[in-house]
């Protein structure tokens, strides 16, 4: 095995960060606009619901360096806007905007940095609303909340666990003939027991699974608080992984991280700086082809159907691999085999209806493909809830055997 190794230090330093989750379980958590009171649902459960968190923090703001709330957020029915909070009626925060004011299906991850000043030691209120919009309600959900915390290495719980002089970096080194990246954490021999897992995260352009906007950023996310469509997680020391980057498109300057997290305390992780690197050589070529065109919102239910198209520059027959990469919003599609087709073939992208995110990654047969436009087709035939499309919409991974 030829190795080369990749990794350079970026120059920065490794943090300690505190989780603190909030206490939110699946989509029972739902915010409403105010008019929702007079709105033709204003009977039903979900309506009723205020938008008030209450969640209770143990930590001094004035001994930590900094605070974020974190989210898994259902960015709400398409069309609804100006989302927000605020913390213990001090200072709003507004929540960004990744598509859903603009009509769209939308699931995201954001991290919204908190004014210290406005956080307590026990009960911490976080107010959220928004208004209808273009929407026909104005409502969105939240699955998942958390305030992060980042600790200094004085902090009296880094120091009462033994971890002030703890440190660890990243290890990347290529194998050009197997087109990866072996990746392996440098750690001191005596801390490498604490270590419950490491989780290894890459920095690249390339399909944005977190609907954030930017697919040249931080990849995964969270799912009920696991991680999702990052590289690996590594359990067992050395905590060596191995990083296929073949159907990564073609770019320079790409990053990996680590997230350490100990067995005890289990609330604690050390993020290392990030290691900079290049892809290993390739002999193809590898390009993403994005959705050029889909419905507005992207989202099927009672026998609606839904398009969107996906031009490809090459010809199929100089395409050596393809895949599909889409996420949805599970609501079932009624039992419909083919509720999603390329080009009139059917792939299986919906399950159970379970009103959760799936990043479906599908191999497709290059001689599916056309040069030009190719076509995607949803449908569901459940009454309420189906399939939703979240933005960025399906795209095309393309290698081709030129350079």
């Amino acid at each position: 095995m030829l190795t080369v190794v990749l990794g350079c230090a970026s120059g920065e330093d490794g943090r300690f960060v505190r989780t603190v989750w909030g206490p939110l379980n699946d989509n029972m958590f739902r915010v409403n606009s105010p008019d929702t009171a007079t709105s033709p649902y204003k009977d039903r459960p979900l309506a009723k619901q205020l938008g008030l968190m209450m969640m209770t923090i143990d930590e001094d703001p004035s001994a930590v360096t900094a605070a974020e709330l974190y989210l898994e957020l259902w960015g709400g029915h398409p069309g609804v806007a100006n989302k927000r909070f605020s913390l213990n009626g001090s200072t709003e925060y507004p929540m960004g905007e990744v598509g859903t004011a603009e009509g769209h299906c939308t699931y995201s991850y954001p991290a919204y940095a908190l004014k210290l000043s406005d956080l307590k030691v026990g009960e911490n209120a976080f107010q959220f609303a928004c208004v209808k919009g273009t929407s026909f309600w104005g409502h969105f959900l939240m699955r998942q909340a958390a305030v992060r915390f980042v600790l200094p290495t004085s902090h009296p719980r880094i120091t009462s666990a033994g971890l002030a002089d703890f440190s660890a970096a990243v290890v990347a080194r290529a194998d050009v003939n197997a087109e990866s990246v072996r990746i392996s954490l440098n750690v001191g021999a005596d801390y490498a027991g604490r270590i419950a897992s490491v989780e290894y995260q890459g920095r690249y352009a390339g399909y944005d699974e977190n609907g954030n906007r930017d697919g040249n950023d931080w990849h995964g996310y969270t799912k009920d608080r696991k991680p999702i469509a990052i590289i690996d997680v590594a359990q067992e020391a050395p905590f060596e992984v191995s990083w296929d980057t073949s159907m990564l498109p073609d770019q320079p300057n790409l990053a990996v991280r680590a997230i350490v997290r100990f067995k005890d305390p289990a609330d604690i992780s050390y993020e290392t700086p990030p290691v900079t690197l290049d892809l290993p050589a390739r002999p193809g070529r590898v390009v993403m082809y994005p959705t050029t065109k889909m419905d507005k919102p992207f989202s099927t239910r009672v026998n609606r159907l839904k398009y969107a198209t996906i031009h490809v520059a090459d010809d199929p027959a100089d395409i050596q691999r393809a895949q599909l990469h889409v996420v949805i919003w599970d609501g079932g599609s009624g039992g419909l085999a083919d509720h999603f087709t390329l080009n009139g073939q059917a792939f299986e992208v919906a399950a159970t209806g379970m009103h959760d995110v799936l990043y479906r990654i599908l191999d497709i047969d290059p001689k599916l493909l056309r040069r030009g436009d190719n076509e995607i087709r949803v449908v569901s035939s459940t009454e309420h809830h189906g399939i939703e499309v979240l933005l960025p919409g399906p795209a095309l991974i393309v290698r081709t055997a030129t350079p």
